[in-house]
């Protein structure tokens, strides 16, 4: 474990490693299995170009973030806490550039009562917040390599995203009902 200056002050046993080890063997048995169990599977149909690449992104950077402990325990000298949050913050942008074309869904996207109640609250919701965690991404990715700051701009930046798309579906929404009557099912 690294602290929020980057160094380390926790060590994990063997089994840990093991386990770190099979995650990236496990996430694509999960993203496989995910279409075929939610309630709007027709939706992954549709977005499923938007899914594989997704799914394929978060394998790798497990990946990646597997191989960074190990060079860290074999006493490679690397930036770890700048090198996860760039890798976090390309990983957000990434997302955020795919989020206007995912489809309503339960188990992928932005998924709050207002956004799966209605889908043009959904689509607008999914437009603004891909906009939103695209510059949390760049924020992340900017602050990991300035002493400091890293955490504190990675937590602020997940707050913002987290609240205003939260705030922007619950507003969207509202305006939906008072346009057009009760909500859609």
């Amino acid at each position: 474990h690294w602290n929020a200056a980057g160094e380390v002050d926790g060590w994990a046993g063997k089994p840990a490693v093991l386990l770190l080890g099979l995650l990236p063997f496990g996430l694509p048995v999960l993203f496989a299995a995910l279409p075929k169990i939610d309630p709007k599977k027709e939706s992954y149909r549709k977005h499923m170009k938007v899914y594989r690449p997704l799914s394929a992104l978060f394998v790798l950077f497990f990946i990646g973030m597997v191989w960074l402990v190990m060079l860290s325990a074999l006493e490679f000298k690397l930036p770890v806490g700048g090198l996860i949050s760039a890798g976090i913050g390309l990983t957000f942008i990434f997302i955020g550039n795919y989020m206007p074309r995912i489809r309503p869904n339960y188990t992928f996207g932005i998924r709050l009562p207002w956004t799966l109640a209605n889908e043009t609250v959904w689509y607008k919701t999914h437009r603004v917040g891909g906009a939103l965690l695209m510059a949390a991404g760049i924020l992340m990715g900017v602050s990991g390599f300035l002493p400091g700051i890293a955490a504190f701009a990675g937590i602020a930046a997940l707050l913002a995203v987290v609240i205003g798309s939260s705030v922007y579906a619950w507003v969207i929404y509202k305006r939906e009902v008072r346009q057009n009557g009760k909500p859609e099912e």
